[in-house]
């Protein structure tokens, strides 16, 4: 990697612990196991001694397996992940940390270079960008794959985004809402989740949600971001989605019990 001497690379496989995950089937004999990828970059912006810096870390659970199901499930998550297609799950990582410490110099090179004559020394030039990844067992023996995402680029806050991908285990694809529930159960959904989020935030209605910041500027819909648990369907909305900034991610369970499902 070509960013000079203050260039810092640490990339590495954690191969040696290795992380369960139960497959469909009732005799909980076929599982997968995981790799950790650990990668850490920090790229400064100029070659001076106290130049501000963009750091990438990067620690995402890989399926470790050569199936076909194995291989579609790694090439989705590499790309919810990273961006882009690429061979391997390494390889997106690394692509991922080239693009962006190449367009971090890209946009605040020459605006560094006139703070600097202006004797203008600021913190916000220094940026920083983490991805972490969890797994769960879910629903009917389908994976849960997590994505923890914290971006800070400037300005007076950090953006964070929460990502659930569910994968049906013995083919690799994305297991979607209307695979699981009805569509009686998916009509019902959007009542449902309002009386949950009155539930959860202690409001009578929706005016003392909005007094709360939450549902001004849109209505309840259904998330295509969900994960699909063990006891229930947990919707995730990311701060600014259905609420105000402060008020933050906004994950809200409904149980099975509530719920019609095709797999009872």
């Amino acid at each position: 990697m070509k960013y000079g001497k203050m260039s810092k690379y640490i990339y590495g496989l954690a191969f040696a612990m290795s992380f369960l995950c139960a497959c469909r089937g009732e005799d909980g004999g076929c599982s997968l196991s995981f790799q950790q990828l650990k990668v850490e970059k920090t790229v400064p912006l100029d070659s001076s001694e106290h130049s501000p810096a963009c750091k990438v870390i990067i620690e995402a659970d890989e399926i470790n397996d050569t199936t076909r199901a194995a291989r579609n499930m790694n090439r989705t998550i590499a790309f919810h992940l990273f961006g882009g297609m690429h061979r391997s799950f390494a390889s997106a990582a690394d692509s991922f940390c080239l693009t962006y410490a190449e367009q971090y110099r890209r946009d605040l090179t020459d605006l560094y270079k006139a703070d600097r004559q202006s004797g203008i020394n600021s913190s916000w030039y220094d940026y920083k960008y983490r991805i972490v990844t969890e797994h769960k067992d879910g629903l009917n023996g389908y994976l849960c794959y997590l994505i923890h995402k914290v971006k800070y680029e400037g300005g007076a806050r950090e953006y964070r985004e929460e990502q659930c991908l569910n994968f049906d285990t013995e083919t690799g694809e994305l297991v979607k809402l209307e695979d699981v529930l009805p569509p009686a159960s998916l009509a019902l959904l959007p009542s449902l989740l309002t009386d949950e989020l009155l539930r959860t935030y202690g409001c009578r209605n929706r005016k003392e949600l909005q007094d709360k910041g939450i549902l001004r500027l849109t209505d309840i819909y259904i998330p295509l971001n969900y994960e699909l648990g063990k006891e229930g369907i947990t919707f995730i909305y990311n701060a600014d989605e259905i609420a105000a900034y402060e008020v933050g991610a906004i994950w809200l369970t409904l149980p099975y019990s509530r719920l019609e499902t095709h797999t009872k």
